[in-house]
């Protein structure tokens, strides 16, 4: 490997004499701060950055891999419409038992039946949501769990409450929706130390938005807190990336150190000791490249993160972000991350993982502002996406 060194008064002069030296596609291995000077006399303070172009990157991938993607999720949406319209129109044999068990057993605690009410069908309001439920992606097997848990909540009610709910669409979403946010598990907003800057790491697949939620949570806690920010670019990092980042520590008036072997690891943290919290920064994984999550645990067990944030984008399906989950596991996340929901189709169909993972839910992000597109997660927000059949909308 050929390794170049620049010299600049500051990282972004020192960023451009790569770009122009070494084009677009080079990588940047270290940057550090150095000072010159005699006996400390007249010292300058200057960044030196080394870089090469030995190193392969594949950028056509993440493109290419995105735009696969939206394809196939086009394709999808078609198909799920079709699938949908049919669905509706037979209505899974679960889901009418379970409608009809929830009508039923409302309807016997009453003295007199209903008008229009029939214990052999779901009524009018069933059949709504449980159309909505499935535009939203969750599965019928699901959706019949779920009202039939609706009615046992009910069983101790008032039967006129009882009855409402069974009639009401919005009565019986609300009872839904309380069921889906007792299954769900939210860890809060990341917490600080006292004591010593709080470290914490964004891993996740490619193409998931882990710098640009991590220019957010930044942002979040140096305006609204305050605090100072320190971030770390783990890996070997190609010259957009840390152009990228650049720009968001410039934001935030943060350190920005650049980490490419995880011999460099403990300098970099040490040099960002004052700061109030640390973010590091890594470059997408794929989920069955074993060899790519061994590299990485070996800077993470360096960093030695207080917290891991497995980040995943709602714009996959529901198996993909499962086998991120499991695939990701080698590195001890903490907690899951939910990116991008303002672009989900069928977020509907992540209720099972959500419910089943041991990580807890951290933060959601729904667009591209800093740092507006971030919320901490609630167990009642993500039961309204869960339950909501159109993409998030802030």
């Amino acid at each position: 490997m050929h390794i170049h060194t620049f010299r600049a008064e500051s990282l972004q002069a020192a960023l451009q004499q790569v770009r122009d030296a070494l084009g677009p596609d080079a990588s940047v291995l270290q940057t550090r701060e150095k000072r010159q000077g005699r006996l400390g006399l007249f010292t300058r303070t200057f960044i030196e950055v080394e870089a090469t172009l030995d190193v392969p990157v594949p950028s056509h991938f993440a493109d290419r891999s995105q735009s696969t993607e939206r394809s196939s999720s086009a394709g999808q949406v078609g198909d799920k419409q079709i699938s949908l319209r049919t669905s509706i129109s037979t209505t899974d044999s679960s889901l009418v038992s379970a409608a009809c068990s929830a009508r039923a057993s409302a309807s016997h605690s009453v003295d007199a039946p209903t008008p229009g009410c029939s214990e052999e069908m779901p009524s009018a309001a069933m059949l709504e949501v449980q159309a909505d439920l499935l535009s939203s992606g969750m599965s019928p097997s699901t959706i019949a769990a779920l009202m039939r848990e609706a009615v046992e909540q009910g069983r101790g009610e008032p039967t006129a409450d009882a009855v409402d709910a069974m009639n009401n669409p919005w009565a019986l979403r609300g009872r839904i929706g309380q069921r889906i946010a007792k299954r769900l598990k939210v860890a809060g907003s990341i917490e600080l130390s006292a004591n010593k800057p709080q470290v914490v790491a964004l891993i996740g697949p490619t193409g998931a938005g882990k710098t640009t939620t991590l220019a957010k949570i930044a942002a979040g806690f140096r305006f609204d807190l305050g605090c100072r920010i320190g971030l770390v670019a783990l890996d070997t990092c190609r010259l957009g990336a840390v152009d990228q980042l650049l720009q968001y520590a410039e934001l935030v008036s943060a350190q920005l150190e650049v980490v490419s072997s995880p011999d460099q690891v403990n300098a970099a943290l040490q040099r960002l000791s004052d700061c109030d919290l640390v973010l590091l920064d890594t470059a997408g994984r794929a989920p069955r490249d074993a060899e790519q999550l061994s590299e990485l645990h070996r800077f993470l067990k360096l960093a030695q993160p207080h917290s891991t944030q497995l980040v995943v984008s709602a714009t996959s399906s529901a198996a993909h972000a499962a086998q991120a989950v499991e695939r990701f596991s080698v590195l001890a996340p903490t907690n899951l991350l939910i990116t991008k929901l303002d672009e989900a189709v069928d977020f509907g169909s992540w209720f099972t993982l959500l419910e089943r993972t041991p990580l807890s839910i951290s933060y959601l992000t729904h667009g591209q502002q800093v740092p507006q597109d971030i919320m901490v997660a609630s167990a009642r927000r993500l039961s309204s996406l869960l339950l909501a059949p159109l993409p998030y909308r802030s």
